[in-house]
This record gives C-alpha cells, structure tokens and sequence, in this order.
C-alpha cells in the first residue's frame, strides 16, 4: 500500500505508535480517520472542507465505538492498529477518494494531480466513488468522483475504461455478467448526447434509462468495487493531465500555485477545456495577478451557469465552489508540482 503522508496513521498502521483517540492533538491523523469513517456511514462527521475537521470529539468517538462493535473488535473509542485496518480493509458502504483510502485501500500516492482530484470530487459529490446525479442538470446521468455526464459523452468514455481495464468487473457489476447487455451499453452511450436528448436530458432508448432502477443500483454497485474504483482514479487523472496540457497552453506562466491550477482544473471539468479557455479569454487583462485573475474567472463562470439554469440550485452551487476553491485553507498558494 501507498503511504498517507500522514505519519501518526502510516505508523499505527504498519502497527507502531499509540491510538488516536479523544483529543488528540494531530488534525491531519484526526481527519484521516474522520474521512474512513464517512465512507463507512457516518454521516455526522466533517469532511475535507468541514469546520471542525481534525478534531477528535465526542462524535468521532462514538462513531469509532460503533465501528468497533460492528467489526468485532474492543469497543475503546479510541482507534488502535486493529480498527485502523479494518477501517480501510472492510468494504465500505459510501467510500470515498479520500487520501488515507486512496492510499490504503487503492495504493495511490496521494500527491500532484491525485490531490488536486481528491479535492475536486469532493465538491462534485462529497468524494463518493458512486455519487450519481439523476439528470437535474439535462445532462443525463451523471456519475461517479468527477461527475462523468452522459450527455457531452464524458460518461461513455468512463464505461469504456472500465470495459478496458477490468472487463470482467464491468461485465459482474453493471450487466450481470451478460456481454451482449454490456456492449449494448456502451453503443448506447456512443450515441449522440451520450443516448439522452440535447434538451432535455432524458434517455432515447427506455432500455437504457440510466438514472432509473435497474441502472441506479448498477452503478451505485461499480462505486463500491475496487476494481472500478482504481479505474474512476486513474481515468479522472487522465483527465486532468489532459486539461492541464490544454490550460498550459492559454494560462501558462499568470496562472502558477496549487490553489489556482485546482481553481482552473474544475473550472474545465464543469464547463470543459474549451469553456474554460473561453472563460479566460474574455476576463483577462494584461498585468492582473492571479487572486484578480481567478476572481474574475469566477465570476463568468457563474454567470455562465446562471444564463443557462437561471437563479437556482446549480448557479448556488457553482458560485459555492468557485468561492471555496479561491479560499480553501486545503490548498496551497506556492507553485504546483505536477508529480
């Protein structure tokens, strides 16, 4: 497995070190924990961006309890090599592209590009591998760390690396085994618009209503496999490898830190590498600094948005994110690393 960063975890884990337990001192091991337990359904608990990340409260300690109950193991509160394990081994309910289960549980070093994309799903879709939205945006189903849509044909090319690289797990999940359903699936999502309606979203094959039941537990299911998991991964990686070559090429040398290529990454994620250069087009002047830069990027950004769905929950959303990736204490202002 990958190493968290985290020393406190990567110690008790290897099995030295004591328990991380109520009060303890160090956020980042805190928070560590906090985010395995979420993806096992603790739903109370801070995540990355949460106020009170990192500390070890009363809540943190109670969900440890009943984590340890339902494992088996001694119910401290207090969590030891054993729970720390079992928190990344047992499958969990809601796993999430956390840096302690990317590197624990999927041997991803958490780090460059892996980071930034960690932090970006978590504002697509809290970090769930199977985070699923039902076409409130006519976009079709959109699904999974990056929200892949179905309409501009994003979805498709994740269902074809999962076809790729781990067929049999794509066949298991998402056909039942059957490859004749499995190949039709993806010539649907070949279709123009991903196989919905430009307009509206909604599918134009009924077999293939994927936001719908059987398709909604299928999918909810490739979020919790592994094997699909490290897929989702290493194609969002892909991904965001590609648009950083493309943002090279229009922001290159005004835009440098960690925090504005993370802001300039899900800008292309949300509006694509096109209307991301777009974007920057229209609102940069010679001589602006970067904070000025990603302000006004912001702002067109959410205009753009507004334009389209109008004063309503996806413009709240967009201007929420532009805000939080400009302020997040979770990233950092010096030059970005690549690797």
């Amino acid at each position: 497995m990958a190493a968290t960063g985290v020393a406190r975890v990567d110690s008790l884990f290897a099995g030295a070190g004591a328990p991380i337990a109520a009060g303890d001192p160090d956020p980042d091991a805190v928070g560590a924990i906090q985010d395995l337990l979420r993806g096992h359904g603790v739903s109370n608990l801070p995540g990355l961006l949460g106020a009170s990340r990192g500390r070890f409260g009363p809540r943190t300690a109670q969900a440890v309890r009943t984590f340890q109950q339902t494992s088996g193991l001694a119910e401290t509160g207090a969590v030891d090599g054993p729970t720390l394990r079992a928190l990344a081994q047992r499958p969990a309910r809601e796993p999430r592209a956390s840096r302690p289960y990317l590197a624990l549980v999927l041997d991803v070093l958490f780090a460059g590009l892996p980071r930034l994309m960690s932090i970006t799903s978590e504002f697509e879709g809290a970090g769930r591998f199977a985070a699923f939205n039902a076409n409130s945006d006519r976009a079709g189903l959109s699904f999974g760390l990056i929200q892949w849509a179905q309409r501009p044909g994003r979805l498709h090319e994740l269902l074809q690396a999962f076809a790729a690289r781990r067929r049999d797990a794509f066949l298991r999940v998402l056909a039942g085994g059957d490859e004749a359903l499995a190949d039709a699936l993806l010539r649907h999502t070949a279709r123009s618009f991903g196989g919905v309606n430009a307009t509206t979203g909604v599918t134009t094959d009924p077999r293939f209503d994927l936001v719908a039941e059987p398709w909604a537990g299928r999918f909810a299911a490739a979020g919790r496999d592994r094997d699909l998991q490290r897929v989702q991964v290493d194609t969002a990686v892909e991904a965001f490898d590609r648009s950083l070559t493309a943002i090279a090429q229009f922001a290159g040398g005004r835009v440098r830190s960690e925090r504005g290529v993370a802001f300039l990454l899900d800008l292309a994620n949300q509006h694509g590498d096109a209307g991301a250069r777009g974007i920057f087009n229209r609102v940069q002047r010679p001589g602006m600094a970067e904070a000025e830069l990603l302000a006004a990027m912001a702002k067109e950004s959410v205009a753009r948005v507004r334009a389209q769905f109008g004063e309503g929950a996806e413009t709240r959303s967009t201007a929420a994110r532009r805000r939080s990736f400009r302020t997040s204490p979770v990233l950092s202002d010096q030059p970005f690393t690549r690797t």
